[in-house]
C-alpha cells in the first residue's frame, strides 16, 4: 500500500526528471545551487525517517518501502557528493583549505552517519524498550540495540554524547561489535579537531574498530569503517587491501553501492599510482574531500550476520 504520512512528496523532490539531476558533479561557483542541494539534502534525510515511521506503523508495504528507501539513499549519496563539491570549488576560489572547509566537508560525514543510523534502526525492527510482544511479554533492547540509539549522537565537533552513551554500552558488554564500529568511527571523525591527542584518538578509533571485526567478522559497517578510515589518513595499500576485504565477506548491495558511488576503488588505486585524489593533500588525510569520502562510506547497509557471539548480543545486519 503506499504510504500517507509524507505525502510521497520525496518521489517528487526537487530535482530534474530523473531525480538525480541536480545532483551531478559541478566545479561552478552558484551559492543558489548551493542552498538548493542542501535543501535537496534535508529533504531527503526527513523523507527517510518519515519512511521509516510509516513502515513502522504499517502504512507502507514492504516493496514500496524498499523501493523508496533505495531511491533516497541513492539521491542522498548523490547530493552530498555534489555539496561537496561546491564547497570545494568555493574553497579552491578562495585560494586554500583552512579548518573551516574541513568542518563543512566533516558536516557531510555526519549526516551520511544519520543516515546509515536510520538504515541500522530499520534492520533492526522497530520494537523498543517497554513496547510488548503479543500476550504482553516486555521486550527488552539488546546491547546492539541500544547502541544503535547512539548513532545520532555522533558529531565530529561535540563527541562527548555519542561516546559517554557507546561507552555505557561497553560498560555492559566490552565486546559489542556495534557500539566498538560506532566508537571508532566518533573518535576518527574527532581526530583531525583534536590537536596533539589527534593521532590517539585515530589509533583508539582503529582499535575499536578493529575489535568490532575480531568479534563479528561479517559486520560489513566495520569493514567499511575501517577502509574509509585507512584512506582518509593516507594508508592507502591498507585501504586497498580493507576494500577487498569488505567485498570479499559479502556486503549487501547497499553497501557496496555506496562505495562505488563514491568511486573509493579507483581514488585508491589512483593515490597508490602517485595521482591526485583531491584527498590526501597536506597528508594528514583528515581535510579536503577524503573526509568526504568517509561520509559516503558512512552509508552503508549490510546483509544479516551471525550472531556477533555465543552471548545475547546480537549485531544489527552488517
Amino acid at each position: 500500500m503506499t504510504g500517507s504520512g509524507t505525502g510521497r512528496g520525496s518521489t517528487s523532490a526537487p530535482s530534474g526528471p530523473s531525480g538525480r539531476k541536480q545532483a551531478r558533479r559541478t566545479t561552478r561557483l552558484d551559492p543558489d545551487e548551493l542552498a538548493g542541494l542542501e535543501e535537496q539534502r534535508d529533504f531527503l534525510l526527513r523523507s527517510l525517517a518519515d519512511l521509516e515511521r510509516e513502515h513502522d506503523a504499517g502504512d507502507l508495504d514492504d516493496d514500496d518501502y524498499e523501493t523508496l528507501r533505495n531511491d533516497y539513499t541513492a539521491r542522498a549519496a548523490e547530493v552530498l557528493r555534489a555539496i561537496d563539491d561546491q564547497r570545494a570549488a568555493f574553497d579552491a576560489a578562495k585560494g586554500g583549505r583552512n579548518l573551516g572547509r574541513t568542518a563543512l566537508v566533516l558536516a557531510g560525514v555526519v549526516a551520511f552517519a544519520a543516515l546509515a543510523g536510520w538504515l541500522v534502526a530499520r534492520s533492526m525492527g522497530a520494537r523498543q524498550a517497554g513496547d510488548t510482544l503479543t500476550g504482553g511479554i516486555d521486550v527488552q533492547q539488546s546491547p546492539s540495540q541500544r547502541a544503535q540509539q547512539c548513532i545520532p549522537l555522533i558529531n565530529p565537533m561535540e563527541p562527548s554524547g555519542a561516546v559517554d552513551c557507546f561507552k555505557a554500552v561497553l560498560d555492559d558488554d566490552p565486546r559489542n561489535p556495534v557500539a566498538n564500529t560506532w566508537l571508532g568511527w566518533q573518535l576518527g571523525l574527532t581526530a583531525p579537531f583534536a590537536g596533539d591527542l589527534g593521532a590517539d584518538l585515530e589509533a583508539t578509533a582503529e582499535l575499536h574498530v578493529e575489535r568490532a571485526i575480531e568479534v563479528n567478522p561479517g559486520y560489513s559497517y566495520a569493514r567499511a569503517f575501517r577502509t574509509v578510515l585507512a584512506f582518509r589518513r593516507g594508508d592507502y595499500a591498507d585501504a586497498q587491501r580493507f576494500l577487498r576485504e569488505f567485498e570479499e565477506n559479502d556486503p549487501s548491495p547497499d553497501a557496496r553501492q555506496v562505495i562505488e558511488s563514491e568511486d573509493l576503488e579507483a581514488r585508491i588505486a589512483e593515490a597508490l599510482a602517485g595521482g591526485t585524489t583531491g584527498d590526501e593533500g597536506d597528508g594528514d588525510g583528515a581535510d579536503g574531500d577524503g573526509a568526504g569520502a568517509g561520509a559516503d562510506s558512512a552509508t552503508t547497509t549490510t546483509t544479516t550476520p551471525p550472531p556477533a557471539s555465543s552471548t545475547a548480543t546480537t549485531a544489527p545486519p552488517g
